[in-house]
């Protein structure tokens, strides 16, 4: 079920379920739900509840109507579970139809109910969130000069103190449905110690988060990774949502192309329209331009060899052809690829001590 959300914000990853993810990055997933999706998923929820009438909810109700609207219950369900956030947050569906499934009808009716009104407050929030959220990053995210944590939330603060915010800000005067809301439902909120991640042996005071609402998840996630650097931009060629964690204004996703998986959409885009971030705002070439420099001064310091150098500089030109002409890396991935750790065991070379090397001093002193 998603009606209990237990989670911790780490630094600039947030943990849910024993799972460590990018701040940000659960939220992209739940903006990257179509309109489409999202109203097969709402025209279900809504059929449903048209067929769970008053008349036969008494003790007559028949077992096969009841089984039916279960069935109708986790259509809705798989739907969900398409995105990221849903496998995430949501408890297996071997727990929930656990919960319908005992032998008294009366029983598996009293709880069923309340899965339905469940389902439908987490709709409400995919919209709420999604359409609000939508607006800001379209008309403020996307047009900042310098993508920064204070722009970032200096960006928001006009966004939610505009005079015309009401417009735009789902609300239930303006709109049909569904609220963005100002103020969040936490259970329980503490700060404990915690690993960055499994097994790191290295610790972090962690904030730990206890709620029923997917509303505020979403809005932690979002604005924390806001702050960390983090930001949720929108492709200008597939129009899906891509998480950014630097501050580059990348125009194109680098997410495995829609028209040809064997590209990505950035390299789709420049075949298509001749248009491509430029290099100081390409995350991949600025990733491969900081490597390039780090082994070219750990040469000059003497720390490693020529011949060392040239086994790493040519690794990692080979590294980043493959990322910039197939869809292999994300911007994420490349970065661990280019590590001074990976590339040095990619060599099978190992890795220098930190610092200069000590000065040899010759015979005379």
């Amino acid at each position: 079920m998603f009606s209990d959300i237990c989670f911790y914000v780490k630094g600039k990853t947030i943990e849910v379920d024993g799972q460590d993810f990018l701040l940000g990055e659960l939220t992209e997933s739940c903006l990257n739900i179509t309109p489409d999706e999202y109203h097969e998923i709402k025209d279900k929820h809504k059929k449903l509840k048209d067929m769970i009438v008053p008349e036969k909810l008494n003790e007559n109700l028949d077992e096969k109507d009841l089984d039916l609207w279960i069935d109708k219950l986790f259509e809705i369900d798989s739907l969900l579970r398409r995105h990221k956030i849903f496998q995430v947050i949501g408890a297996s569906v071997k727990t929930i139809r656990s919960l319908v499934s005992s032998d008294d009808i009366l029983e598996k009716t009293i709880s069923f109910l309340p899965l339905v009104l469940k389902y439908g407050d987490i709709i409400s929030d995919i919209y709420s969130f999604n359409q609000t959220i939508f607006v800001f990053i379209k008309n403020w995210i996307m047009n900042l000069g310098k993508c920064e944590p204070w722009n970032y939330a200096a960006a928001y603060y006009d966004f939610v103190s505009s005079p015309s915010a009401y417009k735009y800000i789902i609300n239930p005067i303006q709109h049909s449905e569904g609220i963005y809301k100002y103020h969040d439902t936490l259970t329980s909120f503490t700060l404990v110690p915690r690993e960055k991640s499994e097994g790191s042996g290295e610790y972090i005071i962690a904030e730990y988060y206890h709620t029923s609402s997917l509303q505020s998840l979403l809005k932690i996630d979002y604005m924390k990774g806001l702050m960390t650097g983090h930001c949720i931009r929108r492709c200008e060629h597939c129009k899906r949502f891509y998480l950014s964690t630097n501050a580059y204004r990348t125009r194109f996703c680098d997410k495995t192309s829609l028209e040809d998986p064997k590209f990505t959409c950035k390299q789709i885009a420049y075949r298509k329209t001749h248009i491509k971030d430029s290099n100081d705002n390409n995350p991949k070439y600025q990733t491969y331009k900081k490597a390039v420099h780090r082994i070219m001064r750990s040469c000059q310091r003497g720390t490693i060899t020529v011949e060392v150098r040239d086994t790493l500089l040519n690794k990692a030109e080979a590294i980043y052809h493959i990322a910039a002409t197939s869809p292999k890396y994300s911007d994420q991935e490349f970065e661990k690829q280019m590590s001074s750790d990976n590339l040095y065991k990619l060599c099978g070379i190992e890795p220098p001590k930190r610092g200069r090397p000590k000065a040899v001093k010759d015979e005379n002193g």
